[in-house]
């Protein structure tokens, strides 16, 4: 008979032990309390249990992983026995993303990076939780109808949040952890170019805000009210953000996502983006595909500050103005902006998706 203790029973011994969980990961005060919560969600009934280093290594490099990401990654693949704490922690979050499956409504908040002092092992956490629920994932995706080449794209935007946070920060991880809780929990696709995720408008941290009012809201109608569905479009590092490509993305995801998730009205898409500023039009000229862009939308009235995310996007870097160089127009633009004082705002916009069938 096997000595092999099952994970099920394994669990609520240490979860029992939570104060020496929270020391073995270096946690702070936040970082307990998320471990309360996580510690709360009952495990399901399929056990975790990771792939091996070789399957480990095929999926990161089919999801686009950098070499040494992957091999990093690989190297420090947790166990129940000799990396007790990581593990648990990995048990708990894939419990909670299984149990919110399909459903929106995760904030950013609720998944931190780990501590720096954990190293390297602390940051490969994010990329073994991709592996802890790749094979979920993929069968939600077969149940939801998802294409086979829509899946893996969509889960291949791992490597390029693995790439980012490499040429922020010099290390292995994920750069925005709660992004990727979108892709595992199936309310996220990408097709072709763009990206796109389901929610209902005024619900959840997926909303756009701006949005209408109430009573503007009201009188555009359906589709675009409080509680009516709707799809985020989502702009990931890439290719060029041509006309033609935003065309085919558009037709085809609103086909797909009629398909992969029903309701009786979807009537429009939204994007949320310091990319729909329209002062950006004057930067950028009227040949700018980014301008092109903004064309498709409808703009909501009002904005907030995107100075962030402009940065982070265009250089990966929120390094002083007089250390940051130039290479390309967008970024020569950007500079040239922010050098003279100025600031960029992040817009939100609408197209209606039979406009795009």
């Amino acid at each position: 008979m096997s000595d092999a203790v099952p994970t099920q029973a394994r669990a609520p011994r240490l979860g029992e032990h939570l104060d020496q969980i929270r020391a073995g990961l270096h946690l702070d005060a936040t970082g307990a309390a998320w471990l309360s919560e996580l510690a709360s969600f009952p495990l399901p009934v399929t056990p975790l249990v990771l792939p091996g280093p070789r399957r480990s290594a095929e999926i990161l490099e089919r999801l686009a992983c950098p070499p040494e990401a992957v091999a990093d990654a690989v190297a420090t693949l947790p166990g129940p026995e000799r990396d007790p704490e990581r593990f648990f922690l990995l048990e708990r979050c894939r419990a909670r993303l299984l149990a919110g499956m399909g459903q929106p409504g995760l904030a950013r908040g609720a998944w931190p990076q780990l501590p720096k002092s954990l190293g390297v092992p602390g940051g490969c956490f994010y990329l073994h939780l991709v592996l802890a629920l790749f094979e979920d994932v993929r069968a939600e995706h077969r149940r939801l109808g998802v294409p086979d080449d829509v899946s893996w794209a969509t889960l291949a935007d791992l490597g390029r949040h693995v790439a980012i946070q490499r040429a922020s920060t010099g290390r292995t991880g994920v750069d925005e952890p709660w992004w990727m809780t979108l892709h595992l929990r199936a309310i996220l696709i990408e097709v072709g170019r763009l990206q796109y995720s389901t929610f209902r408008l005024g619900e959840g941290p997926e909303s756009p805000l701006p949005w209408y009012d109430d009573a503007a809201a009201e009188r555009l109608g359906e589709g675009l009210r409080p509680g009516d569905a709707t799809l985020g479009i989502h702009i990931p590092a890439g290719e060029p953000l041509s006309p033609a490509a935003c065309a085919q993305s558009l037709a085809r995801a609103g086909e797909l996502s009629a398909a992969i998730w029903p309701v009786a009205t979807r009537r429009v898409a939204t994007c949320c983006s310091w990319l729909l500023d329209d002062q950006l039009a004057g930067m950028l000229g009227p040949s700018s595909n980014i301008v092109a862009f903004q064309q498709r939308f409808v703009l909501v009235p009002g904005a907030v500050e995107g100075d962030h995310d402009v940065r982070t996007f265009v250089f990966r870097s929120m390094a002083p103005l007089d250390q940051l160089s130039a290479t390309t127009s967008l970024q020569r633009a950007v500079l040239t902006h922010l050098r003279a004082g100025g600031h960029f705002l992040r817009r939100t916009g609408w197209v209606a998706l039979d406009e795009e069938a």
